[in-house]
């Protein structure tokens, strides 16, 4: 039997392990050792996944996997760097970020998703082994998926872990309407990045396909496209560049076969959108049959959404402590049609007997009746006489 509550303390060890030391890895240790004791299977395996993780975190420190980097040809890049510019408007190419601009935490995925994204840090933590037998870790990255699902975050993340600035470009800033000037900014763009040690970031990177509906720029295509593809291979040797599209199925297969790894991040699961919804409504807490009610309401949505429920509760709590939850989703539903489901709107939109009902009948959420009644400001006898009227 899972133990009551347990993914509150699930929580709390997460939160503690987003900055491990080992006095919080002894203890976490202790507690799923105890659990493994007690028979809570599930539960131990759960906090040792965990645990695997923030042991990975600490043996990749930044100047670790720096040393291993390989690049210690490089200039080092400062805040008094200058960037380079389009010739013909001035506007400057790229943002240089550092350390304390990049996130320290990882953003909430699914934990085959983590694991997957600490196996490409660690590789170079394994460089001089990975050399002898003449296997080169991974140096390039195509993030991909869905608009708000975290892909910049991220690749920003992964920057932090290498313990280098990061050259971000914005490949919609380096399109220009002069010809030539295109392919002649991501030629500088990349002239730049490869004499500097850092890690090159290629945001919104479909954007070149823009250029393939216009039947006018067929030759200025297929020179943007050759000039990214030597570029890609030029850099290969120079140091860890990332992609990251909302449209992987726009770009040219043969940038695609470019990168090393391609990430594709998902829609957030339920357990995902709990616990995004766990971080991004702190300091306010809520009990987990309203918890379950917001992720039921921003199911198949991503993290971005997730977000902005969040906030519009944490709003409607203050503005009206005494609203129920269900009116609290309902408002939600009814002013933010775009991010919540079409089926699922009109089901909370609908009248209490249906939202209740919908509710009892989704097996993925396993609602009981005494979940459901505090949430539409109901006794659990009230809520079974009007189940027995519905039927």
């Amino acid at each position: 039997m899972a133990i009551e509550n347990f993914n509150i303390i699930q929580a709390l060890c997460r939160s503690a392990l987003s900055t491990p030391n080992n006095a919080v890895l002894q203890q976490i240790t202790r507690l799923k050792d105890a659990l493994k004791k007690a028979g809570h299977d599930k539960e131990a395996k759960s906090l040792e996944s965990l645990l695997a993780s923030s042991h990975k975190s600490l043996e990749m420190t930044p100047s670790k996997i720096r040393q291993s980097f390989a690049i210690g040809k490089g200039d080092e890049l400062t805040s008094k760097t200058p960037v380079p510019v389009d010739k013909e408007t001035s506007t400057p190419l790229a943002e240089i970020h550092f350390g304390n601009d990049l996130p320290d935490e990882i953003p909430v995925f699914e934990e085959n998703i983590r694991e997957a994204i600490y196996s490409i840090i660690t590789e170079w933590t394994k460089f001089d082994k990975l050399l002898e037998i003449e296997a080169f870790p991974a140096s390039s990255c195509l993030i991909y998926g869905l608009p708000g699902t975290g892909k910049t975050h991220l690749a920003k993340w992964i920057a932090k872990q290498i313990g280098l600035p990061v050259v971000l470009a914005r490949l919609e800033g380096l399109m220009s309407s002069f010809l030539g000037t295109t392919a002649k900014n991501i030629g500088n763009l990349f002239a730049f990045a490869n004499r500097y040690n850092c890690v090159l970031l290629l945001d919104e990177f479909d954007a070149i396909a823009k250029l393939r509906n216009d039947p006018q720029e067929v030759g200025e295509v297929k020179r943007v496209v050759n000039t990214l593809l030597q570029c890609l291979d030029s850099r290969k040797d120079q140091g860890f560049t990332i992609g990251v599209t909302n449209h992987e199925t726009l770009l040219d297969p043969a940038i695609w076969r470019r990168f090393d790894i391609q990430i594709e991040i998902p829609k957030p699961s339920p357990m995902v959108a709990i616990s995004l919804l766990r971080k991004f409504l702190q300091p306010l807490e809520f009990a987990e049959n309203e918890m379950k009610l917001f992720a039921w309401c921003i199911e198949d949505s991503t993290g971005a959404d997730v977000e902005t429920l969040a906030k519009w509760i944490k709003r409607s709590h203050i503005v009206d402590k005494e609203m129920t939850i269900s009116h609290m989703v309902r408002q939600f539903a009814l002013l933010n049609s775009g991010r919540v489901d079409e089926r699922k709107r009109s089901v909370i939109l609908s009248n209490d007997e249906e939202f209740i009902n919908a509710l009892i009948e989704d097996d993925k959420y396993s609602f009981k009746q005494v979940d459901i009644a505090p949430l539409f400001g109901m006794t659990t006898s009230s809520l079974s006489k009007l189940k027995s009227k519905m039927k």
